[in-house]
């Protein structure tokens, strides 16, 4: 018989718990029949029934402790309780621990009869409630994560497209993107945190796009009121991105990957643990870049020759808990990083 149609029948007394059996073996109810609640929870463990029908005065183990067990092992499970007028404040107690209904004693087949379908569908309802919410919130995370990678897609190419418009500094995202998101796994970034790290590193230069292609292109040194210019790029930046809800949280890299620790830097001249940590974190994988990549203006050195130039600056430029989880970071994941960026 379906195990959707079972009870199980929980009562001190003999006579009652067969009247009761045979109710029920009239409904076409599967039924398992317990002495105390002690028993009652041994059967409820070994038969897992979908509803079970309880006495609350019992010894061993009496009906509101039965509740109590099944409760701690089964939130789903339907439970009626049987009481008498004297019992009907400890049957109030049980609904609150987690009991369907209360069946006043004598017994009315039919009202006993309905509490016990009606116990039954709101246990599915519930059941199949929660199956919806888990399926809702599954198919929620999978449409976000596909949502994100389109997110991250995009500024991928966009990032890519800056690059492309400044010379020499061709898939210079996509590398500082990869040693920073190392580098934050390594100094203990939460990972709730990346996604606006991720933003922040492809997106730090877009400020570059409000300044003029003769500065940007320029062959030669910038003259000092070119730099001026140049170095609105910051500002330039988070007014961009700032009205873009989803990009808010890669302003402090946007607006601050110029910052320097010992408060050199621009913008704001802001100094140590002022600077967010993610601009901190950029401004080291930037510096470790532009010495290791082949550009117009200079020729790449090796990464061991990088490592003593940042630590040289640390302290100055960086900050030393930055540069120190970058230096863990395994130099075969940097080579990977960089190996990948200029393939096609």
């Amino acid at each position: 018989m379906s195990g959707s149609r079972q009870i199980l029948i929980v009562d001190d007394d003999a006579q009652v718990r067969e009247v009761l059996h045979q109710i029920f073996l009239s409904a076409s109810y599967d039924c398992l029949l317990a002495g105390n609640g002690q028993e009652g929870l041994d059967v409820f463990r070994a038969a897992r029934p979908p509803l079970i029908l309880t006495d609350l005065k019992m010894p061993v183990m009496d009906g509101i402790a039965l509740i109590e067990g099944v409760r701690r092992e089964d939130t789903d499970t339907a439970i009626i309780v049987l009481t008498g007028a004297p019992d009907v404040r400890t049957a109030i107690d049980s609904l609150k621990l987690g009991a369907y209904d209360f069946i006043m004693k004598p017994v009315n087949v039919d009202e006993l009869l309905f509490a016990a379908e009606r116990a039954l569908e709101r246990r599915q309802l519930l059941i199949e409630r929660r199956e919806y919410h888990t399926l809702l919130e599954r198919r929620v995370e999978e449409a976000t994560r596909e949502l994100q990678n389109a997110y991250r897609a995009t500024l991928e190419a966009l990032g890519s497209a800056l690059d492309s418009r400044d010379v020499g500094t061709e898939a210079h995202s996509r590398r500082v993107h990869g040693y920073a998101l190392a580098t934050a796994r390594t100094f203990g970034v939460p990972e709730a945190d990346i996604p606006d790290l991720e933003h922040g590193v492809l997106l730090h230069d877009i400020g570059k796009i409000g300044i003029p292609d003769a500065i940007l292109l320029k062959a030669g040194p910038l003259t000092p009121e070119q730099w001026q210019i140049m170095r609105r790029h910051p500002e330039i930046g988070k007014r961009l991105i700032q009205g873009v809800p989803f990009l808010r949280g890669a302003i402090p890299i946007v607006y601050c990957h110029h910052e320097k620790w010992d408060g050199s830097g621009y913008p704001r001249g802001l100094k140590g643990e002022e600077i967010p940590l993610g601009a901190r974190i950029f401004s080291v994988v930037d510096a470790f870049d532009a010495m290791t990549f082949d550009r117009p203006y200079s020729k790449p050195v090796p990464f061991e020759a990088a490592y003593t130039e940042i630590k040289r600056c640390t302290g100055a430029h960086f900050d030393p808990a930055e540069v120190e989880a970058f230096l863990r970071v395994p130099e075969s994941l940097l080579e990977e990083i960089r190996r990948k960026s200029i393939e096609p």
